[in-house]
């Protein structure tokens, strides 16, 4: 699209900048031929056009090998083609045919299309990833770069290797108490990085607490353990009173039923009762959470959801 206009590939300004939106489908090879034969031609007048150009001096880049293949492979056939067809004065194609019409020096337009088959080896046709390459070879000095680069196109043994150095240095040495929570969490470096490569790409999560550098591995460990040591504290007071205040007030009963509170409760208090040894806590504790109670609660008593939050305080 040019200025929210349907795009014409054979009169659209080739002067200064321009961005073209188009979906799956809707012809861009066939557009970025018809460009490509216009610069090399400078065909549309000088307001719109730029004077012919060398194949050396039009970049094309586009994403994978197979379509830098295939749009080589079109643009040469259509250098063929044109040459032909200025030859004969005339094509059966119609998109060369308007071309065509486009050329007024044919003979002039024969000599540049055949020196531009003749170089098309030279052509600046490449994918991202080669192009930057390229470039960042021919200013190893201006780029800080090396002169000798090895192009990654998967990048995913790097990470996965970058993790397992990782593993190995930080948590082969662990105390076995954290050994273990860890494994909970991922069984190896290759779990670890499932979880992590999200991240890598886009933004990063945000943390509920902030976490001090100060703070050692076991020093986050031990307050772990203590808050969740704080949790069962407050349910030994304060939990006989949760079956009935519930069943008083107005709770949805279809989640809040007599006959699945008790079971619930029988198993928070077992948990309640084991010593400390990791991070896992029942499920059916989280029914007991603040959110969960506003969202069930028909009349929002505030006061039971009050009470019921300090166990988690």
């Amino acid at each position: 699209m040019i200025n929210n206009k349907t795009l014409d590939p054979f009169s659209c300004p080739l002067i200064g900048e321009c961005l073209i939106e188009s979906s799956a489908g809707t012809g861009k090879t066939f557009t970025i031929v018809i460009l490509y034969l216009r610069l090399l031609l400078g065909l549309g007048g000088k307001d719109i056009c730029r004077p012919s150009l060398s194949i050396k001096k039009i970049l094309v880049v586009t994403f994978t090998e197979s379509a830098t293949e295939e749009l080589r492979g079109r643009i040469r056939d259509n250098i063929h083609a044109l040459r032909l067809a200025c030859m004969r004065g005339r094509s059966n194609n119609p998109a060369l045919s308007a071309l065509l019409n486009l050329i007024h020096n044919k003979n002039n337009a024969i000599n540049q299309l055949l020196r531009a088959e003749r170089h098309m080896d030279h052509a600046s046709i490449f994918t991202i990833h080669s192009f930057c390459q390229r470039i960042l070879k021919s200013n190893a000095l201006e780029s800080g770069s090396l002169f000798k680069q090895i192009l990654i196109e998967n990048e995913l043994p790097l990470l996965r290797q970058a993790c397992s150095d990782f593993w190995r240095r930080y948590c082969y040495s662990l105390p076995l108490s954290i050994a273990k929570i860890i494994n909970q969490e991922w069984s190896g470096p290759d779990q670890l990085l499932m979880d992590l490569e999200p991240y890598l790409y886009g933004e990063l999560p945000e943390l509920r607490q902030v976490i001090s550098d100060d703070d050692t591995l076991l020093q986050r460990h031990e307050k772990n353990i203590n808050r969740i040591n704080r949790i069962k504290f407050h349910w030994l007071q304060l939990g006989g009173n949760i079956e009935r205040l519930i069943l008083d007030y107005d709770l949805d009963k279809r989640s809040y039923s007599s006959s699945l509170i008790p079971k619930w409760l029988r198993v928070i208090g077992d948990w309640v009762l084991t010593d400390t040894l990791n991070y896992q806590f029942p499920s059916e504790l989280k029914r007991f959470g603040q959110n969960i109670l506003l969202k069930k609660t028909k009349k929002k008593i505030h006061h039971i959801i009050n009470y019921l939050v300090t166990l988690n305080n």
